[in-house]
């Protein structure tokens, strides 16, 4: 399908239906634990267990425990009928295909995606497990056109946001294996990492994540936008009230400030300055701050972040920035520095968006994350990708009983020389070769369209949707902002370590601006 440029809102129109203001700023700002779209029907909740530091137990017995618990969950599925396994050439798929086909011999068929930003060594891996376990692998190819040109479908199939394109990857990935013959169910590894501790450092990572995306996000928002999270957030004490962009006091309005200018006291700049005595552009880029503190633990390694591969860094592992997680440094495409008034301090305090409340206080911090994870990252593109094209795709990671069994493990078996998940990797030793069970983290990224073999593609895509017309419609969002950001975005290189974190914005503005414009074209019926 060709995509043309959107037909363009009426001006001045009020919007009644589609996402509210408060849910794009939600999700911009990752100001609610589950900031997806609402509705989106897609619940996780892992199994309340507490998770043991040590454990005296035999290693080689819990070990022995795990998989039995592991063939026994494998075994249910397959006699319920499914022998089709998607297998990315990770430890995860590579040992659920082991498993299938230790039950249903000579039955399996593996499906492995063929894109250009696939791990060479991963899908060696993928064939590798192919000729082990007897599967019939079949190579499902995306050409680099069709991931902008399928942008839209994959948005409103997921119906949440995209951030890269292996997302779309994924939807594609799905759309071709139901045309080539594949389901109606199939079985994926998703969840593993959650349930098993697949990545050091990951909650670390999530949340500088959480607060790069924080901050470039006040560059694009209306002045006064964020005068909802106000009361939601610990606000730093300066000495002044809390000031939005245009340097206008918030009194509790939502509305923008600009009639308060002339209040005596009431407008400051953001070292203090009357208005009257401040530069017309005080607020500008050039004048901002060093880095927020804390910025210290683990963080996106091998590529840094970006959604393109880079040579890694010794002792770096890299990881799927589909889950926004990794070890290293938290230093990947860091701004180049935080917001400058402070209202970026107040998003900066706002905790991690699995930590806010409400907060389910049966839940260990793990299970949070994981949830969170899981509910706007991993199973959108999994499930509802899947679900969109007629199949169905099956979590046996997620497995009630698997989840407890591997959640109760202790942390001092899953963590060893650098590898997650290391018991389960000792435990699958039997039915996976070393070359592919003990391969470290790859990198499964989806470039950004800086990288893109079809780089004017993705830039035409963003130019079409990113329009003023369009962005009114958001409500929250300042089209000129957006326009400077992306114009300063296709300036960059493809190395650009601030690439990844703008491409992440512009997709999440690109995927509201389609869900907004889906909503107004096919409004919900009368009766719903």
């Amino acid at each position: 399908m060709s995509l043309g440029p959107p037909a363009a809102s009426p001006s001045g129109r009020t919007h009644l239906r589609g996402l509210s203001a408060r849910v794009v700023l939600d999700l911009l700002c990752h100001t609610r634990a589950a900031h997806a779209v609402p509705d989106s029907g897609l619940a996780v909740r892992l199994p309340r267990v507490i998770r043991p530091g040590h454990t005296r137990e035999d290693e080689d017995a819990l070990a022995a425990r795990l998989l039995s618990v592991w063939s026994d969950t494998v075994r249910a599925h397959v006699e319920a009928g499914p022998h089709e396994v998607s297998l990315s050439g990770g430890v995860d798929s590579a040992a659920l295909c082991a498993m299938v086909a230790r039950h249903a011999p000579g039955r399996v068929r593996a499906w492995t995606m063929d894109v250009h930003f696939a791990d060479a060594v991963e899908r060696s891996n993928a064939r590798r497990m192919a000729q082990v376990t007897g599967a019939e692998l079949v190579d499902v190819r995306i050409p680099d056109a069709v991931l902008p040109d399928l942008f839209e479908q994959a948005v409103l199939a997921n119906q949440t946001v995209i951030l890269n394109a292996r997302a779309v990857a994924s939807f594609v990935f799905y759309l071709e294996a139901l045309r080539m013959g594949a389901g109606p169910v199939l079985l994926s590894g998703a969840g593993a990492d959650e349930v098993l501790q697949g990545t050091p450092g990951a909650m670390a990572s999530a949340k500088a994540r959480v607060d790069e995306d924080r901050a470039l996000a006040v560059e694009v928002l209306r002045p006064g936008a964020l005068a909802a999270l106000v009361d939601e957030a610990p606000v730093p004490t300066t000495g002044h009230g809390t000031v939005d962009n245009l340097r206008a006091s918030f009194s509790g309005d939502p509305r923008d400030h600009e009639d308060g200018l002339g209040a005596p006291g009431g407008a400051v700049d953001n070292s203090g300055t009357p208005l009257g005595q401040a530069k017309a552009r005080d607020q500008e880029s050039a004048a901002r701050a060093a880095s927020p503190a804390g910025e210290t633990g683990a963080v996106p390694s091998g590529t840094r972040g970006r959604d393109q591969t880079v040579p890694l860094r010794d002792g770096l592992q890299p990881v799927d920035n589909l889950r926004g997680v990794s070890e290293g440094v938290n230093s990947d495409h860091a701004p180049v520095s935080p917001p400058v008034d402070n209202l970026g301090d107040v998003l900066a305090a706002l905790p991690a968006p699995w930590e806010l409340p409400p907060v389910d206080a049966s839940a260990s911090g793990e299970l949070r994350y994981a949830e969170w994870v899981l509910r706007e990252l991993i199973l959108p593109p999994e499930l509802r990708g899947a679900r969109a094209q007629g199949l169905t795709v099956r979590t046996p990671y997620l497995d009630p009983d698997f989840a407890r069994m591997a959640l109760a493990l202790p942390e001092s078996v899953l963590m060893r020389d650098g590898f997650g998940k290391w018991l389960f990797r000792h435990a699958v030793r039997s039915l996976v070769p070393d070359e592919v069970r003990l391969a470290r983290k790859l990198p499964r990224y989806g470039h950004t369209a800086l990288s893109s073999p079809v780089r004017s593609l993705w830039l035409e895509l963003y130019r079409a949707w990113l329009c003023s017309e369009r962005l009114e419609s958001l409500q929250v969002i300042n089209p000129q902002a957006v326009s400077r950001l992306l114009e300063r975005y296709t300036l960059l290189s493809p190395e650009d370590a601030r690439a990844g974190v703008m491409d992440r914005l512009l997709m999440r503005l690109v995927s509201l601006a389609m869900l907004q414009a889906h909503a107004e074209a096919h409004p919900p019926c009368p009766e719903s």
